[in-house]
C-alpha cells in the first residue's frame, strides 16, 4: 500500500506534493488525532496504577501529621517512601511497558531507580531546586530507556545464533540498563529537578496572581476532545503529587476533577431539552457519583455553544478553590463527587469551601446553558436529537437494500468477542461494556464483552465499540475488524441495534449448517 501511495505521489508536480503533504499531516482532522493519541499515552502511563495511587491517598488522609488519625511512623516509612520510591517506579513499568513490552518496562524500571538514587544526593541547576518525586522522569527516562533497548533489539534481531537467544536477552537488558542506570544516576536528577523546579514556580506564579482559575479556558475544551486523562494524569498529578509534598494539599487535582460543571450542564438540558431529559437524567447520576466525565461530551457535541457554560463553570469552581485555598491531598479518579470528598484535606474550613465551590461551578453552568438554551429555542425546536448511530438503525430496517453498512453486516461473522475501547480503558468503555453484556443476556447471546483502553486494542479485534472521536484511530490499530461509533453510552438503541445486527448474522450461520 505505502508503495503504490509513493508511486502516486511520484506523479505529482512538486507544488501538488507540498500541498499534499500539509494537507495529509497538518489539516485539522491529523492534528486532533495526534494530540489523542500522544494524551492517550500519557494517560496510559498513570490510568493502570490509579489503585495503588488511590490506596497511598487513602494512608495520606489518615496518617500524615495533618490527616484525621495521624502516625508518624507509617507516614516517615510508608507514605513517603511509597511517594519516593513506589509511585515513579510504577509509572516507569507502564511506561516502558507500551513502548517495548515487558522487557521495555523491567529497563525503565532500573534506569528510572537511578534517576530516584540520584536525586537524593544531586541538586538542580538553578538555586533553590531541591529533591522531588521523579513522576516526571519516570515519564520521559521511562520511555527513552525502553526505546533504547527496542532500537538494540531490533538491531540483532534473526542474527542470535540458535541456543543463545536467552542469554543474549538477558545479558543485553542488563548491560544497557547497567549503563544507562548509571547515567541517569549521575546526570538525570539535575535535569529533572530543575524542570520540576521551574514546573512549580510557574504554578505558585499563577496561585499567587490569582490566575489558576483560567485553567478551565483550556482545560474544559481539552476534555470534550477526550483529552481529559492526559489533562489530569500526565500533567496536573505528577505537579499536584510534588505540592502534596510540599504544602500537604493542591488544588491540581481540582481543576479537572470538579465535576460542578458538567452537572450544572446536564440539569438544564434535563430542564429545557425535552427530547434529551432521560439520557441527560441517567448521565447526571453517573457523571456526579460514578465520575465518568464523558457521559456529558455527546450533549456538548451536539451544542459546541455549550462550551461557554463548562468554560463558566469551571472559572467559577476554580476560582472559589483558590480564594479559599481549597485542596485535595490525592487525585480524585474518577472525577466522582464521593472521591472528591474522601480525598479532601481534613479541615472544616476545607469541606466547606471545596462544597461551595462545587456548587457555585455548577449553578454558574447551569445559568449559561439555560440562558444559551433560551436564546436559541426557536433553532433548537427545529433540530431535534442528533443520532450519530442513525445511518446504521435505518440499515436494519431497510434490510436487503445495497448500501455500505448492510455490505460490511453481510460480510460480518458472529463475533465471538466484542470489545468497548476509550482512551483509558477504565471509564466510559468498562460502562458500555457492562451495558452490552446485559443486552446480550437479556437476548441469550454468549458473547464475551471487554473493555481496552485504544492504545491497546488487540490488532486481531474481531468487533470494536469506540466513541466517534476515538473511532479512526481504533480503525486504524484494527483496520480488520468491525467497527461501530457510539454518541451516548446510555442509548438503548444503539445496543438495540448491536444485538439486531449479531442476531441477523446468527441466523444466516444457523440456516448455513
Amino acid at each position: 500500500m505505502k508503495e503504490v501511495i509513493k508511486e502516486l505521489d511520484s506523479k505529482l508536480s512538486s507544488k501538488e506534493r507540498h500541498k499534499l503533504f500539509w494537507k495529509r499531516n497538518f489539516d485539522k482532522q491529523t492534528i486532533v488525532r495526534r494530540i489523542q493519541k500522544f494524551g492517550g499515552w500519557l494517560s496510559s502511563m498513570i490510568m493502570p496504577m490509579i489503585g495503588i495511587m488511590i490506596a497511598w491517598g487513602l494512608l495520606t488522609a489518615f496518617f500524615i501529621p495533618t490527616g484525621w488519625t495521624p502516625v508518624a511512623i507509617i507516614n516517615d516509612y510508608i507514605i513517603v517512601n511509597m511517594m519516593t520510591y513506589l509511585l515513579p517506579t510504577l509509572i516507569a513499568f507502564n511506561a516502558g511497558k507500551i513502548v517495548h513490552g515487558t522487557r521495555g518496562g523491567m529497563v525503565a524500571t532500573l534506569v528510572v531507580f537511578g534517576v530516584i538514587a540520584g536525586n537524593q544526593v544531586n541538586p538542580g541547576f538553578i538555586d533553590g531546586s531541591t529533591p522531588s518525586p521523579q513522576f516526571l522522569a519516570a515519564m520521559m527516562v521511562g520511555p527513552l530507556a525502553a526505546g533504547i533497548l527496542k532500537g538494540f533489539d531490533k538491531l540483532v534481531e534473526n542474527r542470535i545464533k540458535q541456543g543463545f537467544e536467552m542469554l543474549v536477552n538477558n545479558f543485553s537488558l542488563g548491560i544497557l540498563g547497567a549503563i544507562m542506570c548509571v547515567g541517569s544516576f549521575y546526570g538525570m536528577p539535575y535535569v529533572f529537578n530543575s524542570i520540576s523546579w521551574a514546573f512549580a514556580k510557574a504554578v505558585e506564579f499563577l496561585i499567587n496572581n490569582s490566575m489558576i482559575f483560567l485553567a478551565a479556558i483550556i482545560i474544559e475544551p481539552a476534555k470534550v476532545l477526550f483529552l481529559n486523562n492526559a489533562i489530569n494524569h500526565g500533567v496536573l498529578t505528577p505537579i499536584g503529587t510534588q505540592l502534596v509534598a510540599e504544602h500537604g494539599k493542591s488544588v491540581l487535582f481540582l481543576l479537572e476533577a470538579n465535576p460542578g460543571p458538567g452537572f450544572g450542564l446536564l440539569v438544564a438540558i434535563i430542564l429545557f431539552d425535552k427530547k434529551s431529559r432521560g439520557n441527560a437524567a441517567g448521565a447526571s447520576v453517573i457523571h456526579l457519583f460514578g465520575g465518568i466525565h464523558e457521559v456529558y461530551f455527546p450533549f456538548v457535541l451536539m451544542r459546541f455553544e455549550m462550551l461557554l457554560a463548562l468554560i463558566g463553570g469551571g472559572i467559577a469552581g476554580n476560582a472559589i478553590f483558590q480564594i479559599f485555598n481549597v485542596g485535595l491531598i490525592a487525585p480524585a479518579s474518577p472525577g466522582s463527587i464521593i472521591a472528591i470528598f474522601i480525598f479532601a484535606q481534613s479541615s472544616g474550613l476545607n469541606y466547606l469551601w471545596l462544597s461551595v465551590g462545587i456548587l457555585a461551578s455548577s449553578a454558574t453552568a447551569f445559568g449559561t446553558a439555560a440562558l444559551i438554551f433560551i436564546i436559541n429555542r426557536k433553532k433548537y425546536s427545529k433540530q431535534g436529537m442528533i443520532d450519530l448511530n442513525l445511518a446504521t438503525k435505518k440499515t436494519l430496517e431497510l434490510k436487503g437494500k445495497k448500501s455500505n453498512v448492510l455490505k460490511l453486516q453481510e460480510e460480518m461473522k458472529k463475533p465471538q468477542l466484542i470489545i468497548f475501547a476509550c482512551e483509558a480503558g477504565m471509564g466510559s468503555s468498562a460502562m458500555g461494556a457492562g451495558l452490552l453484556r446485559k443486552h446480550l443476556k437479556a437476548a441469550d447471546l454468549e458473547i464475551e464483552v471487554k473493555n481496552f483502553p485504544i492504545k491497546e486494542l488487540p490488532e486481531n479485534s474481531e468487533f470494536v465499540i469506540t466513541q466517534s472521536a476515538l473511532t479512526p484511530l481504533a480503525m486504524k490499530k484494527c483496520p480488520k475488524a468491525i467497527h461501530r461509533s457510539i454518541s451516548n453510552f446510555l442509548d438503548n438503541n444503539f445496543y438495540k441495534n448491536i444485538i439486531e445486527e449479531i442476531q441477523v448474522v446468527a441466523t444466516k450461520e444457523k440456516e448455513l449448517r
